[in-house]
C-alpha cells in the first residue's frame, strides 16, 4: 500500500500473529486523511488499531509516527495516538465532562471550540453530567468520537465508528471525517466493513486479501 503524501505514520517490516491477524514482514506507510482498514469477519481490523495504538506487540517490525519510534518511547507514540476501544469500561464512573477534560490533559492540541460544535452536533449536551456507564451503546460511541475528532491526535483509529449510531449523528461524524479528509494533516484510519459514504480515501487497507 502506498500513498501519496508524506507518512505521518511509518510501518517497516511488521511480523505479528495475534488470533486472525496475521502479517509477515508487512510495511505500509500511511499519510494524512482518511485509510479504510476492512476484512470479512470484522476481528482483524479491531486488533490492526490495537497494533497501531501500541495495545498489541509484534514479534518485530517497527511503527513511526512523526518521527516517534513505538520500541524507543512508547510513551511519545501513543501521546500522538488517539484510540479507545468501543466497549472499553475504563471510563464508566467518569461523567461525560470529566472524560473530554481527561483527553483535553493528555493531547497538546486538543480543541475546546471544536469539541463545542462536536458536542451539539452529536446532541451530547443532555448527557454531559451522566456517568458513562449510564449511556447507550449509542451514546458512549458519540463520546468516544467527539473526544477523536476534538484530540488533535496526529494518528486518531476509529472502530465501527457509524455503529449503533442514529441516522442524523452518522451523517454528522461522516461530514467529520470528510472534513479531516480535506484538511491534511491528521492521519484517520478508520476500521469498518465498508467504506464511508462521500468521504475520500487516501488509501484502503484489506486485511482478508
Amino acid at each position: 500500500m502506498h500513498t501519496e503524501n508524506p507518512a505521518i505514520l511509518q510501518i517497516d517490516g511488521l511480523h505479528i500473529a495475534h488470533g486472525r491477524l496475521v502479517l509477515r514482514d508487512w510495511s505500509a506507510a500511511i499519510g494524512a486523511g482518511v485509510t479504510l482498514v476492512c476484512d470479512e469477519e470484522g476481528e482483524c481490523k479491531t486488533d490492526f488499531l490495537r497494533l497501531l495504538a501500541g495495545e498489541l506487540t509484534a514479534a518485530a517490525g517497527c511503527l513511526c509516527l512523526l518521527g516517534v519510534a513505538l520500541q524507543v518511547d512508547v510513551q511519545a507514540y501513543r501521546r500522538q495516538v488517539y484510540w479507545i476501544a468501543p466497549a472499553t469500561v475504563d471510563y464508566d464512573e467518569l461523567t461525560v465532562e470529566a472524560f473530554f477534560a481527561l483527553q483535553a490533559s493528555r493531547y497538546a492540541g486538543f480543541d475546546q471550540a471544536a469539541l463545542v460544535q462536536l458536542i451539539a452536533g452529536l446532541a451530547l449536551e443532555p448527557h454531559l453530567f451522566k456517568q458513562i456507564r449510564m449511556l447507550s451503546a449509542g451514546t458512549r460511541r458519540k463520546v468516544w468520537i467527539a473526544a477523536a475528532f476534538a484530540s488533535g491526535a496526529a494518528l486518531t483509529l476509529l472502530d465501527d465508528p457509524l455503529a449503533a449510531l442514529d441516522k442524523s449523528s452518522a451523517t454528522f461524524v461522516l461530514s467529520q471525517m470528510a472534513a479531516l479528509a480535506q484538511a491534511g494533516q491528521r492521519a484517520l484510519v478508520v476500521g469498518d466493513y465498508q467504506a464511508p459514504a462521500n468521504v475520500p480515501l487516501v488509501a484502503r487497507i484489506d486485511l482478508a486479501s
